[in-house]
């Protein structure tokens, strides 16, 4: 839809259709300029993380071993023991945006916006 089917207005003679030397002087010609621009919309994600409450549970029975000294005076015991351990983490990730900006756009002459 054009403008002047909107509003009910004449359509805007174009001096180029009539060439140039053919325009009324002082009218002029009508020309669409347009300009191309980057728009950056920044933002900042940070992650999260949040430990539950932590299980263990033994598993099986414990190994010892026991190593005598060589001069026989004491023992080294070390018991061992398996265990399992359930750490619950719920992960996560907040999104804060920045302000964003507006740039003109390099080589903007030959940037060409369609309607």
């Amino acid at each position: 839809m054009r403008i002047n089917e909107t509003y009910e207005h004449d359509s805007i003679l174009s001096c180029s259709s009539q060439g140039e030397e053919s325009c009324p002087i002082g009218s002029g010609c009508n020309k669409i300029s347009a300009q191309c621009v980057d728009v950056s919309a920044p933002m900042t994600l940070t992650p999260t993380a949040s430990i539950g409450t932590v299980n263990i549970s033994c598993q099986g029975s414990p190994t010892v071993t026991c190593v005598t000294d060589p001069a026989g005076t004491s023992c080294a015991v070390t018991m061992t023991q398996q265990i399992c351990v359930s750490v619950p983490v719920r992960y996560g990730v907040t999104m804060t945006a920045g302000d964003p900006t507006i740039a003109c756009a390099p080589g903007a002459p030959g940037c060409s916006c369609s309607a």
